[in-house]
């Protein structure tokens, strides 16, 4: 039994009671261990001499009374690393150098007060920015044929769906925006690693069959028409299964991800290729209105999703500066940026190329980054 009591108390009466009924419980129980630990040596004294004045030695032997040292400075390193990891985090996502880790190691004393020191910095660089700045939570919507799953995936983290720095750069490192955050990554207060961070930015995707039933719902009349000539009829049923199949959904309706791999699965209808083929091949004059249609599918199945009180391409103040769609999910607003890709160009190099010139848009747009 691990008692969580190491805040000293001044109820000298309430204490004394508890020990009276822990002695008779622990007399009748001999396969019970009770631990107390505690920070503070005087409060450990109060306590020993509080037991042994209502138990005598049997309740706290000499023998129970042990230091427990923590780890030494020069494992510390390791310690966060490992809780890093456990958290799917890296010092780049939190905007922390090397430098303020050793000297957050030499200012404290003990490995409690070091990782308090690493969260108070990782609060000031994250949350505190968040806050001050008003700073939007993105969330990308890639839509192509069934590759685009593997591929996104190779983008983002398993299970939160929140992208991965390294990768972006990695997969599209020539392409402008992949150039621009390389030489930005050099500071741990421009890393993109840290501007994701600050954005909270994620990567979804939709698959053909979704966006075409999306369209067969809520498109225009003309779009209705000519998806329906190359074979696929209005279906609540199936605009329904197939959204909610998607990680998109899965996301907004906070399901979660059951697995993150690199293959392709199902197979799409030829029809469904070919209406979506055409619903990509508008997207550039038709943007608005495929998410539109996309967003209105996706508040019928998730009723927390308010895309009628939402607004569509968003001026962001700065000139050709938009956000596709801003809408309130539950208690937060999410800034939605839509990608629609044909099969040729559902790469993850395409893909990283476009998710990092929008977020060099954000970061330039809320002085995160210098431009």
């Amino acid at each position: 039994m691990l008692m969580d009591g190491r805040e000293a108390s001044d109820d000298t009466v309430g204490l004394r009671q508890f020990m009276a009924s822990l002695n008779q419980f622990l007399r009748g129980r001999a396969d019970i261990i009770v631990c107390w630990p505690t920070t503070s040596d005087t409060w450990k004294e109060e306590l020993i001499a509080t037991a042994r004045t209502v138990g005598g030695n049997s309740l706290t032997p000499a023998s129970a009374d042990v230091t427990i040292s923590g780890p030494p400075k020069s494992a510390w390193h390791d310690v966060l690393e490992r809780l890093f990891i456990q958290l799917d985090q890296r010092l780049e996502d939190l905007g922390i150098s090397g430098q303020y880790i050793t000297d957050a190691v030499d200012s404290n004393n003990t490995v409690g007060d070091f990782l308090g020191s690493v969260r108070d910095g990782i609060a000031s660089r994250v949350d505190m920015v968040q806050i001050a700045q008003d700073l939007p939570e993105i969330l990308f919507v890639v839509t192509s044929t069934s590759a685009v799953v593997g591929e996104a995936n190779r983008l983002r983290r398993a299970g939160t769906m929140i992208l991965k720095a390294e990768e972006l750069v990695g997969y599209s490192p020539r392409s402008e925006a992949g150039k621009w955050w390389q030489e930005r990554n050099n500071s741990p207060q421009h890393h993109l690693a840290y501007v994701i961070s600050l954005f909270r930015a994620k990567l979804t995707t939709m698959t053909p069959s979704s966006v075409v039933y999306s369209i067969s719902e809520y498109g225009p009349e003309d779009m209705r028409n000519a998806i329906r000539e190359k074979g696929i009829t209005k279906s609540t049923t199936n605009a329904d299964t197939t959204f909610r199949s998607t990680d998109f959904s899965k996301f907004i309706s906070g399901a979660g991800m059951n697995e993150l791999t690199s293959t392709t699965k199902g197979k799409t209808s030829e029809s469904a290729l070919a209406a979506f083929s055409y619903i990509q091949g508008s997207s550039a004059r038709r943007h608005k209105t495929i998410n539109q249609a996309i967003c209105a599918l996706a508040e019928k199945n998730v009723p927390g999703f308010a895309a009628s009180s939402g607004t569509f391409e968003v001026n962001l103040g700065e000139q050709d500066i938009y956000a596709d769609a801003v809408i309130l999910l539950d208690d937060r607003e999410l800034h939605l940026e839509f990608h629609h890709l044909s099969d040729a160009h559902c790469k993850a190099a395409s893909i990283a190329a476009y998710i990092m010139k929008k977020l060099r848009v954000y970061s330039n747009h809320y002085n995160i980054t210098p431009r």
